[in-house]
């Protein structure tokens, strides 16, 4: 069966609904899909407005797949997240004594027993460490031969709250949500390499509104960390300067501003109509001058807390995001930063662009965890893969149920 999944990622400024499929190791992009929004999991009557934008996502994406798109995998950011180390252990009940997907399940739920408090809710689960025949420690359990196994993990716990707010979002729109995992381990997947899989290091993801600082120790999250900034920021200050509406500031953003000074030419400007009805001429250097004064403070803020969260040496930084995308952004990374980060592009066919990080990360990180229990796992059944490949040919939807949740109880209230 071909190995198809969709994840969606619902940001205070956009919908991105990344529909893919996995040939081996590759992910290829069928669908890519990015629907402006405005999202306040405080006000109810505003969040109609990101229904309808989820819709529009997936109206967009079924009308190229030809087919509709009923199941995803839901990203969700890291505010107030909490990380918790844990353990688990069972005994291998089978004749054979080989361990199964089965037995790694009830290990993993072994590891959260008792450890998610009352008002938060089980995100993710990331097993840092698997021993077999009590004292001999594997990456992959699956397929050895053990009278035991036991685990360590860390537990991404998020307010419960927070994750029914957003699962009602998406419920609504529609849509059945398989499983959740947090951005910043998209992050991760999307620029896992041989080299961050051994050592520390620290991702960046700079948002429209959020930016999320991770530390990752062989590539296991050990910590994170959100403050309020981003590309948002950069808009208000465009808007403030010029003294012009959000849309206007946008516009400039977009279409003028560079992330540094240094290839900004003073005779490239556009002309805009300001609060007061006059007519403002900007040029490229002007607003990149605003532009970059306030990218510096907040890589600046992101290089402090690096050394916040972690005391140990890091050996690389990656800076991805929404806010990566202006163009000339790797200079004042370097600038900043130094040249211990780097520009984390998404290189992906089809989802070319930084704001898809996080988005496309999640399908491969889940993929990751489905091959750690041997499971496999399509949005689509047979008949709907068939369906796909003859748009002509519209036969009956098949709803057999073809997964089950990994940690499904989280979303029981």
């Amino acid at each position: 069966m071909r190995k198809i999944m969709a994840s969606i990622n619902v940001d205070s400024d956009s919908i991105k609904l990344l529909v893919g499929e996995f040939n081996g190791s590759h992910l290829n992009i069928l669908s890519a899909s990015k629907v402006s929004s405005s999202t306040s999991f405080d006000d109810k009557k505003s969040n109609i407005g990101v229904i309808d934008a989820i819709k529009n996502a997936v109206k967009e994406a079924s009308e190229t797949l030809g087919i509709e798109i009923k199941k995803v995998i839901l990203g969700i950011d890291e505010r107030n997240l909490k990380l918790v180390k844990s353990e688990g252990k069972v005994d291998i009940k089978s004749e054979s004594k080989v361990i199964t997907g089965e037995d790694i399940d009830k290990v993993l739920s072994e590891a959260c027993e008792s450890k998610i408090p009352e008002k938060y809710a089980l995100v993710s689960i990331m097993p840092a460490q698997f021993t077999i025949d009590n004292d001999k420690k594997v990456r992959e359990p699956l397929g050895r031969e053990s009278s035991s196994l036991s685990v360590k993990a860390i537990l991404a716990l998020s307010p419960k709250e927070y994750v029914k707010s957003l699962l009602e979002i998406i419920e609504e729109s529609g849509l059945k949500v398989v499983d959740v995992v947090i951005n910043t381990l998209g992050d991760y997947a999307t620029f896992e390499t041989n080299s961050t899989r051994k050592d520390i290091g620290a991702i960046i993801n700079l948002g429209y509104d959020i930016s999320t600082i991770s530390i990752f120790n062989k590539g296991i999250l050990t910590n994170t960390k959100c403050y309020n900034a981003g590309y948002k920021s950069v808009i208000k200050d465009i808007g403030y300067i010029y003294k012009i509406d959000t849309q206007s500031a946008t516009g400039l953003y977009r279409d003028l501003a560079l992330a540094s000074t240094r290839l900004a030419n003073v005779n490239e400007y556009r002309n805009v109509i300001n609060e007061e009805g006059k007519e403002v001429r900007v040029n490229q250097y002007e607003i990149s001058e605003i532009a970059s004064s306030r990218i510096e403070e907040i890589l600046n803020l992101a290089k402090k807390q690096i050394n916040i969260l972690t005391k140990k040496e890091i050996s690389y930084i990656i800076v991805t995001g929404g806010l990566t995308e202006l163009k000339d952004f790797s200079i004042i990374l370097e600038k900043v930063i130094g040249k211990s980060a780097y520009l984390g592009d998404v290189k992906n066919i089809g989802a070319r662009d930084n704001n898809y990080a996080s988005t496309l990360g999640i399908l491969k990180y889940y993929k990751d965890r489905l091959d750690l229990r041997g499971k496999s796992f399509s949005m689509f059944t047979t008949s709907e893969l068939e369906e796909m490949n003859d748009r002509g040919k519209r036969e009956s939807e098949n709803k057999e149920s073809i997964f089950g949740k990994v940690f499904g109880y989280f979303f029981e209230s």
